[in-house]
């Protein structure tokens, strides 16, 4: 008997059109590369967003990869739903939930992946596992810029501020005193991921312009860590780890991210570049010190997944960014629920490259195979199938899913 087909489909916060009518996609290689590896794997790929599935219609429209390109089409409602929005305003939030709603009243489906709440959340999270704690840079959130010059003044190294929910390096800034001219200097990159310089002479100035800067969104505040090698350029480790086709937790691949000479952050969108892992590490540590790393990396990075799994629900991957000091300590800078994985092509890693498009492909085969999917972790918290959890005896480093 022939296996059903499992439908994927890939949402996203909006598809526009071009001049000459072809769709703008926010992640277009990636999503080709899950269509090919799809079809190999009996999985009906496709990509869809809020305008494709107008309210008073039981017709979903997405874009499917045929013929070296995406093409509007009628599709299937989706088994599961793979989630890689990244919104840009209130607006299509709402309208992408309205969407899933809707769709989930004519046929149920399973997300994919779950999301994250905002950074604090997070940290608070994974700084009550003893084992992760030390790996924590100390965060608070900001409440006012008085406090941000006071804790700069009490770190010599300057304080970090940085959005509770921003990615890609947007909106972060350094801020750094100078007691004796009770100067403060600041550096950073702008929501539209540009790089700035300002140097206040008054507190005052300052205040008032850290207070436009952030506005009302939520920032959160940490210690600055000297991440930059010898060469002055910021240098982060990205460790992707993704659930396989039976559902446990995998490591698909590690990669080194530099940034400009002098700049805080080494996200590629902010023109930073991609290297081998063990390859730069050894160079800049030694090769046994860094295949110790890499050897811990891969440790904290199951612990994390583990831990976050059970307290925000079922997760399919993370992005998880570590930063290491000039002392070797390690740090875990960052998690993301919805990581990139260009790192994996830019340093030619195909073996990662592989892991990263196919494991997310079986797992989602694997989640249409279970009728009555229960889950350690509250699946209700990322809005999923209601289920009930039955089993808190989670093993260490291989987290496998538990149904009935």
């Amino acid at each position: 008997m022939q296996a059903q087909m499992v439908i994927l489909g890939i949402v996203v916060a909006s598809i526009t059109l071009d001049r000459e009518s072809k769709p703008i996609l926010p992640e277009p290689s990636f999503y080709r590369a899950l269509s090919l590896a799809g079809k190999q794997l009996g999985i009906d790929v496709y990509v869809f967003a809020a305008e494709g599935f107008p309210m008073h219609s039981k017709q979903l429209f997405g874009y499917r990869w045929e013929q070296n390109r995406f093409t509007r089409q009628p599709v299937p409602l989706p088994d599961i739903v793979y989630d890689r929005c990244f919104f840009t305003d209130a607006g299509q939030r709402l309208g992408c939930r309205r969407m899933l709603s809707k769709l989930t009243q004519i046929k149920p489906h399973r997300l994919l992946n779950g999301t994250l709440p905002a950074k604090l959340t997070v940290y608070e999270a994974l700084k009550g596992q003893s084992l992760l704690e030390k790996h924590l840079p100390h965060t608070l959130p900001f409440i006012a810029a008085k406090q941000l010059l006071r804790l700069a003044e009490q770190h010599s190294g300057g304080m970090i501020l940085k959005p509770s929910s921003g990615m890609q390096g947007r909106g972060i800034v350094h801020v750094t005193r100078c007691l004796l001219e009770r100067s403060t200097l600041v550096t950073g990159r702008s929501r539209q991921n540009n790089s700035f310089t300002i140097a206040f002479t008054e507190d005052q100035a300052f205040e008032k312009w850290i207070t436009r800067f952030v506005k009302h969104s939520s920032y959160l505040i940490q210690p600055y860590l000297e991440l930059s090698g010898e060469d002055n350029k910021p240098f982060d480790v990205r460790a992707l780890i993704q659930k396989d086709e039976k559902s446990s937790w995998s490591i698909s691949g590690v990669a080194v991210r530099t940034g400009q000479e002098g700049s805080l952050t080494s996200n590629l969108h902010g023109g930073g570049g991609a290297h081998a892992a063990s390859q730069l590490l050894s160079a800049k540590i030694g090769k046994s010190k860094a295949e110790r790393l890499l050897e811990q990396i891969h440790t904290i990075s199951k612990q994390t997944a583990e831990r976050l799994e059970n307290k925000f629900g079922r997760l399919a991957e993370l992005g998880l960014d570590y930063g290491i000091d000039k002392s070797g300590r390690l740090w875990l800078l960052e998690a993301n629920s919805k990581p990139g994985r260009s790192s994996f092509q830019i340093i030619g890693d195909h073996e990662a490259e592989r892991f990263s498009i196919e494991r997310p492909l079986l797992y989602a085969r694997t989640l249409t195979r279970r009728l009555s999917p229960s889950f350690v972790a509250n699946e209700f918290a990322n809005g999923r199938l209601h289920h009930s959890s039955t089993d808190n005896l989670l093993r260490p480093f291989n987290v496998q899913e538990v149904h009935r």
